[in-house]
């Protein structure tokens, strides 16, 4: 049995954006009398330099790393939103706050990840009798997260969505705009890499009804992966990485195609449509008790589901581009929702794009669960599964084992990484 280390001292650097030196050539001064000069150097004086020493402080943490605060002194909550400085807590007794960060803490966490996410739980101070008994705090103490949702920023860097989530529920659309399965495939190994359970929601089904009717029986096409022989690197041949599927109108694989072989390789998969009601019950049933990360597409229906199944959120809504099927974002900020039939929500806002974060290339694999039978067959041990000698994964999609769609999927992901 392992014992718990002491709390001990550690040293603390402030934030760069504290440490901004005065100008040194300050034209000013030199019109200045001498007498002017000689009292600004003697009201300037210090005892001592600053040097760094001077730019850390002392502080406490316990054995998880964490600034020691005396709990019974706080309240805990669970933060429901962050919006600039502010983040919005909801303590235990369902009491609303407006706190700020304390700045300690923030410097402590801001090496490692975001400091603060909505779904954190937290410990904040009683500031109220400071703000004439408005409920303000100060966060002194953030739990050790459970589980994180990342992806990847424009600028490269960790973009934390949601903290503590138990499932993510991928949403996307059969139409406007289309289905993408290379999306809901990087939901999944975003999902499984951050600890939450992924599960797949296709809304908008009525669209796809009324396709059904309109064109006879024929299935809507999904969206094409962007893949060819650039992206799978030169090893892989061009005909096996760029399927091009000439035969179908929009070049991709059907909707109940995309929808069987997700459901083929064990992800729970939902079909919903707030018009027709399709599929809400079951959908009710999946987020009744967890707490869940929504995520997906601007204009696929993540607001709508919401609304529909609780009418009184009133979240807004807007339609689909008819030129670019793009949705226009009216979701700006990740808000934790509480459900009237139990569980909470995380509706995030609309994402163009969803690039990994903190995926190792020879970690992926593990991420494709038809992949786990075969990698243990391949020649070498540190095989990517792209052009190797004796690759038994690539064996199997020779052998249709192995969804070709799938595979090339994961090489898109392994080129980016």
């Amino acid at each position: 049995m392992s014992r718990k280390r002491p709390a001990r001292k550690v040293r603390v650097e402030f934030r760069q954006n504290r440490q901004v030196r005065r100008r040194a050539d300050d034209w000013t001064q030199r019109f200045r009398t001498a007498r002017e000069q000689l009292e600004d150097v003697q009201t300037s004086e210090s005892v001592r330099a600053k040097g760094d020493l001077s730019r850390k402080r002392t502080i406490v943490v316990g054995d998880d790393d964490q600034r020691v605060v005396d709990e019974a002194l706080w309240r805990p909550g669970r933060v429901t939103k962050v919006h600039g400085l502010f983040v919005y807590v909801t303590d235990d007794e369902g009491r609303a706050w407006e706190c700020t960060v304390r700045r300690v803490l923030r410097t402590l966490l801001i090496r490692t990840r975001a400091p603060v996410l909505v779904g954190d739980r937290v410990w904040l101070s009683d500031q109220a009798r400071m703000h004439d008994g408005r409920p303000v705090g100060v966060i002194e103490r953030v739990a050790p997260r459970v589980t994180t949702l990342s992806r990847r920023d424009v600028r490269g860097r960790e973009h934390a969505i949601v903290a503590n989530a138990e499932q993510l529920l991928a949403v996307v659309s059969v139409a406007q705009p289309r289905l993408r399965p290379h999306l809901l495939d990087r939901y999944i190994v975003a999902a499984l890499k951050g600890g939450l359970q992924p599960i797949l929601c296709f809304n908008k089904m009525d669209l796809l009804d009324a396709a059904l009717a309109a064109r006879g029986g024929a299935d809507p096409r999904a969206q094409p992966d962007p893949i060819d022989a650039r992206d799978a690197g030169a090893s892989a041949p061009a005909d096996e990485t760029d399927e091009a599927d000439e035969d179908a109108p929009l070049g991709g694989p059907s909707v109940s195609e995309v929808v069987a072989e997700f459901r083929s390789l064990g992800y729970r998969c939902l079909c919903t449509s707030v018009v027709t009601g399709a599929g809400l019950d079951e959908l009710r049933e999946v987020l009744r008790g967890r707490l869940t990360a929504l995520s997906g597409q601007s204009g696929v229906g993540k607001s709508s589901l919401l609304n529909a199944l609780q009418p009184g959120l009133r979240l807004p809504t807007a339609s689909v581009s008819a030129e670019n099927e793009k949705g226009r974002h009216t979701t700006t900020l990740a808000e934790l929702l509480p459900l009237d039939f139990g569980g909470f929500v995380v509706d995030t806002p609309g994402i163009r794009a969803f690039e990994l974060w903190a995926v190792a290339p020879g970690e992926l694999e593990a991420f494709f669960v038809e992949f786990l039978p075969h990698v243990a067959r391949c020649r070498f041990h540190n095989c990517l599964h792209r052009g190797e000698e004796g690759c038994a994964v690539r064996a199997a999609v020779e052998d249709g084992a192995i969804s070709r769609r799938r595979y090339r999927s994961y090489l898109k992901m392994l080129a980016e990484l």
